[in-house]
């Protein structure tokens, strides 16, 4: 009686439900249970001539579930190449188009673009983040990539994934036995064993696929060859540059004519870009640009307006955190023998009593910087109300003007605040401007997973630029005039508000007189008649430049020609130093020693220098680094000195002789025009590989090539966009529009007889 007292709701609506059918007839419930079972049936997508039915997805999804349950998400992650010991990311990767959480995924993109930056894989942030880019659930992917193993021929047999289980269930937590998981789960759920092997058996089938999917190229034997020789063959060179920028400096202008037709023939060539019609690499293209506003705050300023901390309250921190690893530190067992066992010990308050104070200041210190800026964040976003900022017909100018004015801002800050709050507008800057200066680089904006993005990766992802890329774990993407911040610094300097004012897209120049300021964040005091003319680009500039070397390399071969005439005669020290007392400065004396590196390096331009163990540098690894920098606007500026590199270690090494490991014949002077140089070359040596040492690594050296290309490959197989266009995949309703589009532009039969 208890029970149905308890549970009388439930009992009367189970009543009601069987009179309902009683009254209707048994037609009802077999109406009932026919439209129940054409529902599950009912086709939701096709791959190929295949349907996939709402029994389908829900089956697949719980196969996901199960999937989850035996950890296999964190084992995805965990499995690494057998012989080099490095993750496989064709796992990784299968991991997170399946599995993939915004919080661990989030943890997981540092580590795995350092994996790709070491071992140069062929994979672009935007390969990595395209994976997360789903036009389908993870349940459509399992079932299209469960079946594409499945037809190609491919399926484990149940003792061979309760083997596999059984090995890497202890390697994810010790405590994690076959018996125990799997008993779990049947105990739980009511999945029989023979169900969960055969699930886990299809993850294994989908993974094999990939590894043949992804390793059907053959390494050739003179591919191994190239790449076992570029890897292990080192050289060494030494030489005295003789630089045309040097001797430009006393060249006379060039004449209008002659700055016109360099301008017009070079103008829409990216700088660095050497071809065989440039040898030089002029160039005068003007790269994608933004201009900042900012309001700053130096961190060393906000030490008059804290509260210093107190010795009660570094006491306090030292007894919540003082096993901390900082309070660490390893020391001999026995203090009379250093010799002895090393032990941990933690260091006494006394001993780290000013590291405390000093830390908890500095971070009292950071703390009120971002406060204030929240609070200028606050004050500048206030018009903006309850406008929608996704709202792309939003119009630029409108948003600008409902957008706070910095500077009024930055001085109703410093006035509430009692201290300097900063605020300006850079010129236009490219991103190699921004990575040349002294604050920009170390910037960089916290993620909503405590990613950091740099700057410049986030400033150039506006709409109107799309030069970077922004992932699914990094900041949205901003607007024009929109905060940016807090901006923070690495190296704990300054934090900072930044939003993007303008934009130029990459273009010829107007002309050669075309100027702009390139100025950046400035902490200086403002100077009425401070010179400011190295803060201005100028085109003009930049083509008088290259004029006025190119005009002097003649004499510039000259010059390093009887250099090389006089070593016979004085030999390489006495020969530099002549060499630099002719033309070094005048009005410096070289012998000072407190004269600073800086100076004295200018003082003395000419002197020996060198590569030890110089490693010529693969095409291969040049496209890796391009692809690894793709839509990473920093990173693309590096690639113009890697490619230089190349091209001068290249030049070094085709002067020896195939049949030698030295050149005999220096000093030697080789002319090198991209940049526009001189060597002339003291010695030079390259530690060949033999052929026993070819025949002993050789083996290693193809799985290495094989490996990277397979991982490269592993990105774009699990690409979502990719497995739907090899599977044929798409939902019905697309199927019934685009038939219905067909069927409207079809032409209409006639019924009258003899017409067509």
């Amino acid at each position: 009686m208890k029970w149905f007292r308890k549970n009388n709701k439930k009992l009367m609506a189970a009543v009601v439900i069987v009179i309902m059918f009683a009254f209707v007839g048994g037609s009802a419930l077999k109406f009932f249970l026919q439209r129940s079972a054409s529902s599950i049936n009912q086709a939701m997508a096709r791959y190929g001539n295949n349907k996939i039915t709402r029994l389908d997805i829900q089956t697949a999804r719980q196969e996901l579930e199960l999937l989850k349950m035996l950890k296999c998400d964190a084992m995805l992650r965990s499995i690494i190449e057998p012989i080099s010991r490095r993750s496989d990311l064709r796992s990784i990767f299968m991991g997170e188009l399946l599995f993939g959480e915004s919080a661990s995924s989030a943890r997981l993109m540092g580590d795995l673009r350092r994996t790709i930056r070491q071992n140069e894989y062929h994979i672009s942030l935007k390969q990595i983040n395209d994976i997360y880019r789903h036009t389908a659930t993870s349940d459509i992917y399992w079932l299209l990539l469960s079946k594409e193993a499945e037809e190609a021929g491919l399926k484990v047999a149940n003792e061979d994934s309760g083997r596999y289980l059984a090995a890497m269930l202890p390697q994810l937590d010790k405590q994690m036995t076959y018996a125990t998981v799997i008993t779990s789960i049947v105990n739980r759920q009511g999945i029989p064993e023979t169900q969960i092997l055969s699930t886990f058996g299809k993850l294994l089938a989908v993974m094999e696929y990939a590894r043949i999917a992804c390793s059907d190229e053959d390494i050739t034997v003179e591919q191994i060859r190239h790449a076992a020789s570029f890897e292990q063959q080192a050289g060494d060179v030494e030489f005295v540059r003789f630089d045309s920028s040097f001797f430009a400096e006393e060249q006379g202008d060039p004449s209008q004519q002659e700055i016109s037709a360099q301008f017009e023939k070079y103008k829409s060539f990216d700088a660095g870009d050497v071809t065989d019609d440039n040898p030089y690499g002029f160039g005068y293209k003007l790269p994608d640009r933004v201009r900042l506003e900012y309001i700053a705050v130096r961190i060393r300023d906000m030490a008059d307006i804290v509260v210093k901390p107190t010795a009660e309250d570094a006491e306090l921190f030292y007894m919540d955190n003082k096993n901390a690893s900082e309070f660490q530190e390893s020391v001999p067992a026995d203090a009379c023998d250093p010799n002895s066992q090393p032990i941990e010990r933690t260091k006494t308050y006394a001993e780290v009593a000013e590291q405390i104070l000093t830390m908890l200041l500095e971070r009292k210190k950071v703390s009120k910087a971002e406060a204030i800026l929240d609070d200028g964040r606050e004050m500048t976003e206030s018009s903006l109300g309850s406008i929608d900022r996704e709202d792309k017909t939003l119009d630029t100018e409108r948003f600008k003007k409902l957008a706070g004015d910095y500077k009024t801002t930055a001085e109703k800050l410093s006035s509430k605040y009692g201290i300097k709050i900063y605020s300006g507008e850079t010129g236009l800057l490219s991103a190699d401007e921004i990575r040349k200066d002294a604050y920009l680089p170390f910037l960089f904006v916290t993620g909503p997973r405590k990613s950091r993005v740099g700057l410049a990766q986030v400033v150039f992802a506006v709409d109107e630029l799309e030069v970077s890329e922004l992932g699914p774990f990094d900041v949205p993407k901003p607007r024009m005039f929109e905060n940016i911040g807090l901006v923070r610094d690495m190296d704990g300097r300054i934090v900072m508000l930044a939003r993007v004012s303008e934009t130029q897209k990459a273009a010829a120049p107007e002309s050669v007189d075309q100027t702009f300021s390139i100025s950046t964040v400035d902490f200086s005091p403002a100077e009425p008649n401070a010179d400011r003319s190295e803060n201005i680009y100028s085109v003009r500039q930049g083509v008088v430049e290259d004029l006025k070397r190119l005009a002097v390399m003649d004499s510039t071969r000259i010059k390093a020609t009887e250099f090389k005439n006089s070593i016979a005669k004085l030999g390489w020290d006495d020969a530099i130093a002549k060499l630099n007392n002719l033309y070094g400065p005048s009005d410096v004396n070289a012998a000072d020693a407190n004269i600073p590196d800086l100076l004295m390096a200018q003082a003395k331009p000419f002197r020996l220098d060198g590569f030890k163990n110089l490693h010529r540098i693969s095409s291969s690894s040049v496209a890796a680094f391009v692809r690894q920098s793709e839509r990473n606007p920093t990173g693309m500026t590096s690639l113009g000195m890697i490619r230089q590199h190349k091209r001068l270690i290249d030049r070094f090494y085709s002067l020896i002789p195939p049949d030698s490991n030295s050149l005999d014949t220096v000093p030697m002077i080789i002319e090198f025009k991209p940049q526009m140089s001189f060597y002339c070359l003291k010695s030079l040596t390259i530690n060949r590989i033999g052929k026993k040492q070819y025949e002993q690594t050789k083996s290693i050296q193809a799985y290495k090539e094989e490996l990277i290309r397979s991982q490269s490959l592993s990105v774009v197989h699990f690409n979502p966009k990719n497995i739907e266009k090899r599977m044929g995949f798409e939902w019905v309703a697309e199927q019934k529009r685009q038939k219905q589009a067909a069927d409207a532009n079809a032409p209409v039969e006639s019924n009258t007889p003899g017409e067509s």
